[in-house]
């Protein structure tokens, strides 16, 4: 009989082992790269005591051996596949649970195909789940009994164990996912790169086609103007003469549209910088109104138009701004019934100057505000006197806005008519 103190050391020594073989596992364990689970397996054998550690994946009614470690170096298991039914990881499976053999040699599973069959006659198993699915079985076993009885620690460890590789198998798998996504993302971003690349090319070809479109028409057009005027001075009777109004009419929205068009593939086209020049408010605005007094007076439409009580002058790109304006008082004229009034009041403070347009037209109804300003948007209204509208003005206005640091303010009351109000600075300022 062994002397106690004997017996003692002998205990504390395969304590202190077994804790060793945990922490080395641990170990692994907090590692974040690891391309197979032989060490773990190993290690893991030590610590149970047994012959052969196995990763199984289960696929229906066949058990895949996809990692493993064994003692008996005579075996040879990787990616060997067996019938499920032959194996103690069947019980495992179906029991969802830490499943344990000490001996199948003296247990109710000794007619088992895993022992008759494969002399397996210690075992135990734990379920490994991934994606909230079975995926096979963490396993240990020894062609001999197993020398202690397994206890709880070894149950515990070998769930512990079964739960990391689950985790890490989900892991995996959702890493696989991601880069497949990414993958994915790449090749649309490419694809997106290259259709972006054509629809630029067909853009630019169609700014081209539409660029000469429109030059081409403005020729015969102009011809067809001036004839118009030749032919007009041949008028006889009241019936003619209205006829050559109404044909003179549309010849001015044809070349109102074209002048938009023009304007709307400037701005696409190139960037546009503003040419800064100095220029007296008060005489500009009076010379502008003054191109739609013969559109005004077809409509008995007064422009009531209130100056600075003295010359300003100020520094700005007068094109951009007869643009901003021309659409301004355009509209205001086109959307008034006849006998209205218009009113076009100026006004500067804080370095600012403003040019309102009020007008006693139908109004814009609420829901139709924040469409106001959108490219080739028609509203419920329409012009009283058979214009044409492009929808396009407004979108003019405010891209034109932009460039000459402005901005604008709209107020109207459905059946009260408009105001529009234009606020620049007296100084524009180059980038």
């Amino acid at each position: 009989m062994k002397p106690f103190q004997s017996i003692m050391a002998t205990t504390n020594s395969l304590e202190e082992e077994r804790m060793n073989e945990i922490y080395k596992i641990t170990s692994l364990l907090i590692q974040t790269n690891i391309h197979d689970f032989t060490e773990i397996l190993n290690i893991s054998c030590g610590f149970l005591q047994m012959e052969t550690g196995i990763i199984s994946q289960v696929i229906q009614e066949d058990y895949h051996i996809i990692d493993y470690d064994s003692n008996n170096k005579e075996l040879q298991l990787k990616n060997q596949i067996f019938d499920l039914k032959d194996t103690f990881c069947e019980i495992t499976i179906r029991e969802n649970n830490v499943f344990d053999i000490d001996d199948a040699a003296t247990s109710y599973l000794k007619g088992h195909p895993c022992y008759s069959k494969f002399q397996t006659r210690s075992y135990i198993g734990v379920p490994i789940i991934s994606e909230g699915k079975k995926f096979g079985t963490l396993n240990f076993s020894s062609s001999y009994a197993n020398p202690k009885k397994f206890n709880q620690a070894d149950r515990d460890f070998v769930q512990y164990l079964g739960q990391w590789i689950s985790n890490y198998l989900d892991k995996r798998s959702f890493e696989k996912q991601i880069a497949e996504k990414n993958e994915e993302l790449l090749k649309l971003n490419q694809e997106l790169e290259k259709n972006n690349e054509n629809l630029q090319k067909i853009m630019q070809e169609k700014d081209q086609l539409s660029q000469i479109l429109l030059h081409d028409l403005k020729s015969p057009l102009s011809n067809i103007k001036m004839l118009s005027f030749l032919f007009e001075e041949m008028v006889t009777n009241s019936e003619t003469e209205e006829l050559f109004g109404i044909f003179n009419k549309s010849m001015q929205d044809v070349f109102h549209l074209i002048s938009q068009m023009e304007t709307l593939n400037s701005m696409e086209s190139t960037p546009i910088k503003p040419y800064i020049e100095e220029l007296e408010l008060n005489a500009f605005v009076r010379d502008i109104i003054g191109n739609f007094l013969k559109s005004a007076d077809e409509k008995n439409i007064s422009l009531n138009y209130e100056p600075l009580p003295s010359a300003l002058n100020i520094k700005t790109d007068s094109n951009l701004l007869t643009r901003v304006l021309n659409n301004l008082f355009s509209n205001a004229i086109k959307f008034s019934s006849f006998n209205k009034q218009v009113f076009i009041t100026l006004q500067t403070q804080n370095e600012q100057f403003s040019v309102s347009i009020k007008d006693e037209g139908p109004g814009i109804h609420p829901h139709e505000m924040d469409k106001l300003f959108k490219r080739f948007t028609l509203l419920s209204n329409k012009p009283t006197n058979n214009e044409s509208s492009s929808g396009l003005g407004l979108y003019i206005v405010k891209e034109l806005l932009e460039k000459l640091k402005g901005s604008i303010d709209v107020m109207s009351t459905p059946g009260q008519g408009s105001l529009f109000k234009v606020n620049l600075p007296l100084t524009l300022v180059a980038n």
